[in-house]
């Protein structure tokens, strides 16, 4: 039965999936896939998040439905998987125990970033990722609603849940700061410490970017606005023959409408109010004072 080597546990919304597609570009990285040899992913990443160990629902498959996973790995592979819901305490509040029980030597790897910048991106992803959401709530009052978001910013809440069953040496603790400033410095050390050749080089001046959500959001806003121009009969036809340029300018013209101001406030999130992010620095003042003293490294960037 051949299970997972490393874990990347987290956190949502701090570099997860770009710290994957950078190990999918390495040879001697198995990516997970579903044991039906006719499965083929559409993304080099499409079985990152199995979340076997955090849903409950996927739990209950039985360990040999998650090993399937990981069946066709060569033996100079090394297995892993990034789900963030394993760093979803309490929402996930059984994930570290599951971990422990069934691989209790895995490496665990942890990215971090600002923990206020990280729940607003989280709260933003919630609503990407349910269309029915469309932001009808501001960030303030989904705070008000569920602890969700801010969970998973109390980076030593979700850690403590660890070091019930795993030593610190078990880890491998990063900043999102650390991939985005220094990404060769970093998988190097990703490499090491899962035990695969750091001399491999998986950027090459192409360097991964993503979940990048003011993009997304840009296309769906762009998309909401063009819906009255698509029912018109024989529109899309015409579409196709009108320059870029042209479709451009009809583009920036809508935005500037009523509708298109009404169209925007579900497309877009409204920001944090200072007041929130003041509210939000003095909640988060405490864990991130201890998770500087457990990193021995200095986080007083995330004050500001």
């Amino acid at each position: 039965m051949r299970l997972p080597d490393f874990l990347i546990i987290g956190a949502a919304k701090a570099g997860t999936t770009t710290l994957y597609k950078y190990l999918c570009r390495h040879s001697q990285f198995y990516q997970p896939a579903p044991e039906n040899t006719a499965y083929v992913p559409q993304k080099p990443y499409s079985y990152k998040e199995p979340n076997f160990f955090g849903c409950d629902e996927n739990y209950a498959k039985g360990i040999n439905y998650y090993a399937s996973l990981f069946t066709e790995a060569q033996v100079h592979q090394v297995c892993g998987e990034a789900s963030t819901d394993y760093t979803k305490y309490p929402q996930f509040p059984e994930s570290a125990a599951r971990i422990a029980h069934h691989c209790p030597d895995v490496k665990l790897i942890y990215i971090m970033r600002h923990p206020v910048d990280r729940a607003y991106s989280y709260y933003v992803h919630l609503n990407r990722t349910n269309r029915k959401l469309n932001f009808q709530e501001t960030f303030e009052e989904h705070l008000q609603k569920t602890t969700v978001s801010l969970d998973g910013s109390d980076y030593m809440l979700q850690i403590e849940q660890y070091l019930k069953f795993f030593s610190k040496e078990a880890f491998l603790f990063l900043l999102m700061d650390d991939l985005v400033q220094q990404p060769q410095d970093t998988l190097k050390k990703t490499f090491n410490f899962i035990g695969i050749d750091d001399g491999i080089d998986v950027i090459s001046g192409n360097e991964i970017a993503e979940n990048k959500a003011s993009q997304y959001l840009e296309n769906i806003y762009r998309s909401k606005l063009s819906v009255p121009l698509r029912k018109i009969p024989g529109a899309n036809s015409m579409r196709m023959l009108l320059p870029q340029s042209w479709r451009d300018q009809i583009y920036y013209l809508l935005r500037k409408t009523a509708y298109g101001e009404q169209v925007k406030k579900q497309a877009y999130p409204q920001p944090m109010l200072p007041e929130t992010r003041k509210m939000l620095l003095e909640r988060f003042q405490e864990p991130n004072q201890r998770l500087s003293e457990f990193l021995n490294r200095d986080l007083s960037h995330w004050s500001r």
